[in-house]
């Protein structure tokens, strides 16, 4: 059997607001094979830094998960405005949460975080030279703390569940593999 893209037949929203869209799709995902109700959540872009200062130590925050139910040590980010560029949402969140500034960005990847029900993408940026220079700005919907880790601790913390989102360590690995810092060894 050939694979084919599923075609929308029709669409209706669950919810729709200003953080996200759960539309009830009809879709037929082969001929004659309809899936009904099938689940999309629309999401905007999400952005996260890798921000790393002058000793290598890379810049985390921690905040309580309530979905989770869990505090976590995670990447600074968050969600692009609309009609935002992608560099100045991640230069905006950085500061917003940490009060962090960097000479030098690079964008490292991005990717889906779930394309089973997921519209949105994640994009990490490698934020090169930070250093706390503002005061933060969070959100009225933030409580969030932060602190610079030194490589092996930040390992150290995904080894124990403490940082543990899972975008979040895909993306602080492809940094250490673009840096050069993960060996690769053939088998």
């Amino acid at each position: 059997m050939a694979l084919h893209p599923w075609k929308q037949l029709s669409t209706r929203d669950i919810i729709r607001d200003r953080w996200a869209r759960l539309r009830a799709d009809r879709v037929e995902i082969a001929p004659g094979k309809i899936l009904d109700p099938f689940y999309v959540l629309e999401e905007h872009e999400w952005v996260h830094a890798i921000a790393l200062n002058r000793d290598r130590h890379i810049l985390l925050v921690r905040q309580y998960r309530y979905p989770g139910q869990a505090f976590t040590w995670e990447l600074p980010g968050g969600m692009v405005d609309s009609g935002e560029d992608l560099l100045t949402a991640i230069q905006r969140e950085l500061r917003e949460e940490t009060g962090a500034t960097a000479p030098r960005w690079r964008r490292i990847a991005s990717a889906f975080p779930n394309p089973a029900r997921q519209t949105n993408r994640v994009h990490g940026f490698l934020a090169e030279d930070a250093a706390i220079t503002t005061a933060c700005e969070q959100e009225s919907s933030e409580a969030i703390e932060s602190a610079w880790h030194s490589i092996p601790s930040a390992l150290d913390l995904i080894r124990r569940g403490e940082f543990s989102q899972a975008n979040h360590i895909a993306l602080f690995y492809l940094t250490l593999d673009h840096l050069g810092l993960i060996t690769h060894q053939a088998k």
